[in-house]
């Protein structure tokens, strides 16, 4: 690519995206487009609509690759100056197939960490979560650090191989493996968000709306929820690649919400009655994370307004999703 300065060209950075064709991953895969100077290899498990609109974007190169085939991985990882591992069984899933949880993401993550460290890549990037410091059950308890991810009480299928995987990081760094930013993300949400994810209560919400009828919500109105809208997260991706200081967690999250606050505000946005609304209070959780590394580590300061991200995802819902 043209340096400015008479033809010179500067050469790309190869970079890995695992769980590229997904919620998160495929925004990653598209502001690393956008921002040149990387020649992006997207891996996902199977060949979508989505993989094949990444596929086409500038400096991507797509490739439909399980994670646990450690020979193929090990060929794309090869020259590879960073690896971004977003690929998962998700929250739900891992309850339904917690054996398929653990060989995803532990075993196939640490596959991935040895294959990083033989390859001498320089930075790893991992996807967590903020569900590594449990249930969030006590609504006065003081903002979880990012040094207080223990294994307690609450802690999911999910959020339980996310600590795992982020032990093994701090061992291979250790033992002079890659360097490493663990991204602990909040409930993600936006443009195609998945209807049975976390954030997706938020879209099953909005499809109750346009169907005219009432919309049921299983949290308490007070539960807070530490809201982070899915281009603010793909950013911290992005920034976490070059940023200065290595080996740490950063929490991404929005700030605390509570629930009636967002589905207060979608149902408006989407031009319903807060009628449609009905509480179950069935589920109570009070998501209270630091997010003061995220801004002071990755310069994350102004995120997406509320009122913004939710507008985006009903545009895309109304839209046809996709």
């Amino acid at each position: 690519m043209p340096d400015g300065g008479g033809g010179a060209k500067t050469a790309l950075r190869n970079v890995v995206v695992t769980g590229a064709a997904g919620f998160l991953g495929s925004h990653v895969v598209e502001l690393l487009s956008q921002a040149g100077g990387f020649r992006v290899i997207a891996m996902d498990v199977v060949r979508s609509e989505r993989a094949e609109a990444l596929e086409n974007l500038p400096g991507v190169q797509f490739h439909a690759v399980d994670i646990r085939d450690r020979a193929s991985v090990d060929g794309l990882v090869d020259g590879c100056d960073s690896v971004v591992h977003l690929a998962a069984v998700r929250t739900k899933a891992a309850v339904a197939r917690p054996r398929e949880a653990y060989d995803v993401n532990v075993g196939a993550s640490y596959d991935l960490m040895a294959i990083a460290a033989s390859r001498g890549v320089r930075r790893f990037v991992f996807g967590s979560t903020q569900g590594v410091y449990g249930a969030f059950a006590d609504a006065h308890a003081s903002p979880y650090t990012e040094e207080e991810a223990v294994v307690r009480p609450g802690l999911t299928m999910y959020a339980a191989s996310k600590l795992a995987s982020e032990a093994f990081l701090s061992a291979f760094a250790d033992a002079g493996g890659p360097e490493y930013l663990v991204l602990r993300f909040g409930s993600l949400y936006g443009p195609r968000v998945h209807v049975d994810s976390n954030g997706g209560i938020l879209l099953q919400a909005l499809q109750a709306i346009d169907r005219g009828e009432q919309a049921d919500i299983p949290w308490a109105r007070s539960s807070l929820h530490t809201l982070t809208y899915v281009e603010d997260a793909a950013a911290a991706v992005v920034r976490a690649l070059d940023v200065r200081d290595a080996c740490i967690a950063v929490n991404v999250v929005g700030d605390p919400l509570p629930a009636e606050t967002m589905y207060g505000t979608l149902a408006r946005l989407a031009g319903a009655d807060a009628s449609q609304l009905r509480w179950l209070e069935e589920r109570t959780r009070f998501q209270l994370v630091s997010s003061e590394r995220m801004r002071s580590v990755l310069g994350l300061a102004d995120l997406t307004t509320l009122e913004s991200g939710l507008s985006s995802l009903i545009a895309w819902h109304r839209n046809g999703g996709g």
